[in-house]
């Protein structure tokens, strides 16, 4: 019997470590046959040039350079459509069954307009969430183009539905970035300690914010707030760098004026166990980050969510919302070290984003379906 080939599109590091079980799971699969496709902020040094982090465990079958230069929203969209323009080719080369995307990002969203109108089937992972920005209706319209949806949690499969997708094609299989959690994945503390210079008598705080894309040129602003906030506390941090979103550059420089100040690192990538095993052993984790929301709650470590990038998106107890202040910011970091009611609330909670088994259910869909004219010619449900 012939393979399926399951095309996955990757930009982000986020993204890549979220889909890396379900990737090896396509891998082993006898009827299914993976190829790996890169781009976006993967291929730029800015952000640490994570490719070869994706090269150290897969076969890279293409790249695609978006070539984006800047963080305004002309950049951006320049870079997404050169994506798609090179989206073409590609897919036409790799002649896949199945396009695999996670997410809501413009690089995803290109390759899913290429796959439309070139009669591949999408598999979209993710869909129906919440998300807030210029991310969210970018999310809901690759549902509409998608064929088959893999949502997270079954208020998000409501939506699908209610958008109106046929239900014989809606999977809820929970979120795939759990999957690297219980599956052990995780660096150990000791040599995270090591790696990143923390003193194992000391708390830190991890901090990952984005730009929002709605408003790009408030990024200096709104992480000016976020930095003085964490100054207050004046405990070890770890900057993160951000997304490749309209207003990065703004996060970027705050985050660099920061470099070398006592207690302070600044990384340009972490790598997907790395960051996982930090959040293990972290005193809180600061900024607009999904993994404040989705990743967070399965080690019991509060989130100060600051801002309105998550706004409206579904989470657990462990969740504190700020505005760009630092007098909130550093007040609800506080309480997430101090609180007791807010711990005991926060461990109380079991989170809604699955069991980390989403990769099982993601591959053996992708066996069972079959890629043809039913599949393909969608239909509103109502």
């Amino acid at each position: 019997m012939k393979s399926k080939k399951i095309c996955v599109w990757s930009g982000k590091r986020g993204g890549f470590g979220a889909l890396t079980p379900t990737m090896r799971a396509i891998q082993a699969h006898e009827a299914l046959e993976l190829t790996l496709v890169v781009t976006d902020q993967h291929l730029y040094d800015q952000f640490g040039r994570t490719v070869r982090e994706v090269e150290d465990q897969f076969s890279v079958a293409a790249t695609i350079d978006m070539e984006q230069s800047g963080d305004s929203n002309e950049e951006r969209a320049r870079a997404v459509g050169l994506c798609l323009q090179r989206s073409v080719d590609v897919l036409a080369d790799l002649a896949p069954d199945v396009l695999l995307v996670i997410g809501d990002r413009g690089e995803v969203f290109a390759a899913c307009i290429a796959a439309h109108n070139m009669r591949i089937a999408i598999a979209h992972v993710q869909g129906g969430d919440l998300s807030g920005s210029l991310d969210e209706p970018v999310r809901h319209a690759i549902t509409k183009l998608s064929h088959i949806h893999f949502p997270s949690t079954e208020q998000s499969a409501e939506r699908i539905r209610r958008m109106g997708e046929e239900p014989w094609r809606i999977h809820v299989a929970g979120d795939t970035h759990i999957d690297q959690i219980l599956l052990g994945s995780a660096t150990g503390e000791g040599e995270l300690r090591r790696r990143f210079d923390l003193d194992r008598s000391e708390p830190f705080l991890l901090v990952l914010q984005h730009s929002d894309s709605t408003v790009p040129g408030e990024s200096p602003a709104q992480i000016e707030a976020t930095l003085a906030g964490l100054a207050a506390i004046g405990m070890r941090t770890m900057l993160v760098y951000p997304c490749s979103d309209q207003g990065y550059e703004g996060i970027i420089d705050g985050l660099e004026g920061a470099r070398g100040q006592p207690g302070v690192s600044v990384h340009q990538n972490i790598p997907a166990p790395d960051f996982i095993g930090l959040q293990k052993i972290a005193g809180a984790l600061v900024g607009n980050s999904s993994a404040g929301l989705i990743e967070a709650p399965y080690f019991q470590l509060g989130a100060v969510n600051v801002g309105e990038r998550q706004i409206g998106r579904e989470r657990a107890a462990n969740v504190i919302d700020v505005p760009y202040d630092a007098a909130a910011i550093s007040a609800a970091i506080q309480r997430v070290l101090n609180d007791g009611d807010f711990k005991t609330a926060m461990a109380a909670t079991t989170p809604p984003f699955g069991d980390g088994t989403s990769y099982r259910r993601i591959t053996e869909t992708l066996a069972d379906i079959s890629v043809d004219e039913r599949m393909l010619n969608k239909r509103m449900s109502y």
